[in-house]
């Protein structure tokens, strides 16, 4: 009886990572397939937007402006 425990649960380990195997493989595959296919792919914007974070965060639009703690006083 506990030969066969073992070999059961030896057996599902295996049957399990052969699974994950497969698994990692069909998406593989997928993924490259979906990059070669060229029916469906999406042209890139001409401009992209840059934004000026540093600005925005110093130099809030809007209602509320953060200000910092004087700990100097």
């Amino acid at each position: 009886m506990i030969k066969h425990k073992r070999y059961m649960f030896v057996k599902k380990i295996l049957d399990g990572m052969v699974k994950g195997v497969v698994a990692v493989g069909e998406a593989y595959g997928l993924a490259m397939r979906n990059f070669f296919n060229t029916s469906e792919m999406i042209p890139l914007k001409d401009k992209t937007e840059i934004k000026d974070i540093y600005s925005e965060m110093h130099n809030p639009k809007g209602l509320i402006q953060v200000v910092p703690p004087k700990f100097n006083q």
